[in-house]
């Protein structure tokens, strides 16, 4: 896909992301992310903060609560919609625009932290896009990249059974899936034959990532393989277990 076909997807889906968002608001995890993201500055330290990629707004109402200056980014027009309705609904400061993560309408050294959540896997250009980002952070400022070898489910074929089994259990355990599939025989039969494609293919990150960051000039790169234990429910950990979450801090 190009970039305008993935914008239009996730506009498309931001419904169901903005349910889940509202969910995750209500829970844990806003205090959970909170600690997961400022542990990595001095406490007290105010961060002007770029949440690219910001979907419905989480990072962006969590992390402007905590005082800092925040601006959310998003090139679907969906999720901004939605951002929005959630900043002022919350009367969150955080700025919400519309923008190509690809290329930031914004000066060089603009934000102490850049931070993602489930958006890097959507890339087309990883090098081109990870040195735009460094172009706007500050000299020592840092990325945070949260994400998962997604791609798996549709490309490495063991990965796909095991999730294909896992999603059918979450429904069975818990009444229901993340997109609110109640019934588990609908989800179909693993197929080896049907294994779908990916442009990152069977490419394995965060490694992939962390070349890159070094190759572009980041001063340190450092990562965590599997940071669910904090920050997932036990709904999330079965039906995604397959493919944890990763944390990348990459430092300019």
């Amino acid at each position: 896909m190009n970039q305008e076909e993935i914008n239009r997807e996730w506009s498309e889906s931001s419904t169901n992301y903005d349910r889940i968002i509202h969910d995750e608001l209500n829970s844990f995890r806003p205090a959970a992310w909170q600690r997961q993201i400022l542990s990595h500055f001095p406490e007290g330290k105010k961060l002007k903060i770029l949440d690219l990629g910001c979907g419905p707004g989480f990072f962006s109402i969590i992390l402007s609560a905590k005082g800092h200056e925040v601006i959310g980014i998003d090139g679907a027009e969906g999720m901004l919609t939605r951002a929005r309705s959630n900043v002022a609904a919350v009367g969150s400061t955080a700025a919400i625009l519309e923008m190509d993560a690809n290329h930031l309408d914004f000066p060089d050294r603009s934000f102490d932290l850049i931070v993602s959540r489930n958006v890097t896997h959507t890339l087309l250009n990883h090098a081109a896009a990870y040195a735009e980002w460094k172009r706007v952070l500050k000299d020592g400022g840092k990325i945070l990249i949260y994400d998962a070898n997604w791609h798996f489910q549709d490309t490495v074929p063991d990965i796909r059974k095991q999730y294909m089994e896992d999603w059918r259990a979450c429904i069975r355990v818990y009444g229901s899936d993340f997109n609110e599939n109640t019934d588990p025989d609908a989800i179909p039969q693993f197929d080896e034959a049907e294994t779908g494609t990916h442009h990152l293919g069977d490419l394995m990150r965060p490694d992939y990532d962390v070349g890159i960051l070094e190759a572009i000039g980041f001063s340190s790169v450092s990562y965590h393989r599997n940071i669910i234990e904090r920050l997932w429910d036990e709904k999330e950990k079965l039906i995604y277990g397959t493919t944890p979450m990763f944390e990348i801090c990459a430092v300019k």
